[in-house]
């Protein structure tokens, strides 16, 4: 998961970029970095934060008409700063000069590297991307038809999710175009504003600069705007949209919209149907902040418990996203504090978007606890997570998963609240988070294999097998 956008007009958009990029800095924290083009490539990336990374003005400030920026939240290549600076967006060839950014996972990148003569300069899946568009494009005269059947060719080989921005120049009208991958599994909008044009991850982006919402750009879809502000689109693609549940649960912001579907709306909604499916007696709803606060407004509200602030984050770090245990542990340990004025023999709901590992949330509970709380029921967001991801979430292995056993049973909801020393816990059905949604989604990772769209359930349990053998590799697909 991580966060894009591309941005082209009139004037430059340098600024504009870095200040979309704080507006996405939630979907990636362990690099950023940022390219425009004016005949010559500028680009700053590094890992770390975009306040780290663009911590002079001329890093802010560069020249050029189109560019690209991303945040990464890293699912490919090693965890080691070294690996985190290597393969930080964006990415570009020089011959011919292409740039990409992507969000999603290309899982077949075996099958895309016996078809091309180029070899990748890192290990991230924006390379299988990036070197069959350039194969397609090279020694080509640039055009709108030119670039939709470079763009059809490489939708038709790559295999996974990716919503992708690319920057291709023909010398004279460089163009900012994007494919979404048919499931539209990973989000992407457009945007404009006085003759400007951006596609990005989020619609909360919009708010940043100042740009009026458009559209969401459909799966299967090829968008291509040039210097002047000309939109072409073609949808090469047709299949019914199956957009990432986790986008609603946990990653995208709650003043986004997703297929125009609030966000924020979604998640009270959720939490007014755990209150339906879960129902307890007792004194206090607690939010695990930030994640949890829209979930426990809902239950509030349709249980009339009152909502109460029982926690205190003193640090802006999502911990879900960290690329180790020891730094997720690190976030919750030095991330809360519990109000004893709130907590005090009370029994309380406490209310967050899901369990991965179990390790936060039992430490959650452990603080409540020592604060004094008399009763501590759990109340999650989201179905039980059962089954790694392979479209874009850093969920690889099933031994991640605190509601499978070792031997790969699920787990009951009695059994997972006694290891994590809660006195109840109830998660929201698939259902329920179906119909709080509105439609469709991508949900692998809590119905596996059926989840997954139709196209994908086979790979998906191939991947599945050799993740149960310790392999991390895609040669399973051979």
């Amino acid at each position: 998961m991580c966060g894009i956008v591309g941005i082209i007009g009139g004037r430059p958009v340098s600024r504009l970029i870095y200040h979309s990029l704080f507006a996405i800095q939630h979907r990636g924290q362990s690099s950023a970095g940022k390219l425009t083009y004016d005949g010559n490539i500028h680009v700053t990336k590094d890992s770390g934060l975009v306040r780290d990374v663009f911590n002079e003005e001329k890093k802010i400030d560069t020249p050029g008409n189109v560019g690209i920026g991303h945040t990464r939240y890293s699912t490919a290549g090693m965890d080691d700063i070294e690996s985190l600076k290597k393969n930080a967006q964006p990415e570009y060839l020089v011959n011919p000069f292409l740039a990409a950014v992507h969000n999603g996972n290309v899982y077949n990148s075996t099958e895309i590297s016996i078809n091309t003569k180029r070899r990748p300069r890192t290990d991230c899946d924006i390379q299988w991307l990036l070197l069959p568009m350039a194969d397609e494009l090279y020694k080509k005269e640039l055009s709108k038809e030119v670039i939709f059947t470079a763009c059809e060719k490489v939708m038709k080989t790559a295999k996974g999710s990716y919503s992708a921005l690319f920057i291709a120049d023909s010398g004279e009208n460089p163009f900012l175009f994007a494919i979404t991958d048919p499931y539209k599994i990973r989000p992407l909008v457009l945007g404009k504003n006085d003759g400007m044009y951006c596609l990005t991850s989020e619609t909360r982006v919009f708010k940043k600069i100042n740009f009026e919402y458009v559209k969401d750009v459909p799966g299967g879809s090829v968008i291509i705007i040039d210097k002047k502000g000309k939109i072409f689109e073609k949808q090469l693609i047709k299949k019914p949209e199956k957009p990432c549940m986790f986008e609603f649960v946990y990653f995208a912001k709650p003043d986004s919209r997703i297929n125009d579907r609030s966000v924020h709306n979604v998640r009270v909604k959720i939490g007014r149907l755990l209150a339906q499916e879960h129902p307890i007696d007792a004194d206090i709803v607690v939010p695990v902040p930030e994640s949890g606060r829209r979930y426990a407004t809902g239950f509030s509200r349709e249980s009339g418990i009152p909502l109460d602030e029982g926690l205190m984050k003193d640090k802006d770090e999502r911990s879900f996203i960290q690329q180790t245990q020891e730094s997720r542990d690190k976030v919750v340990e030095e991330g809360l504090s519990y109000l004893r004025s709130v907590l005090g023999e009370k029994r309380v709901i406490l209310i967050d978007d899901s369990i991965v590992r179990g390790t936060n949330i039992r430490k959650i509970v452990k603080g409540l606890r020592i604060a004094g709380a008399k009763e501590v029921h759990i109340r999650i967001g989201c179905p039980p997570l059962i089954a790694p991801c392979y479209l874009g979430i850093d969920m690889r292995s099933k031994k991640e998963f605190i509601a499978r056993s070792s031997d790969g049973r699920i787990k009951s909801a009695d059994e997972i609240a006694e290891e994590i020393g809660a006195d109840s816990l109830g998660y929201i059905s698939i259902k329920g988070l179906e119909d709080a949604i509105g439609f469709e989604t991508c949900r692998g990772c809590i119905d596996f294999p059926g989840g997954y769209p139709p196209d994908l359930q086979k790979d998906a349990q191939k991947l599945y097998a050799a993740d149960h053998k310790g392999m991390r590799a895609y040669e399973c697909l051979k």
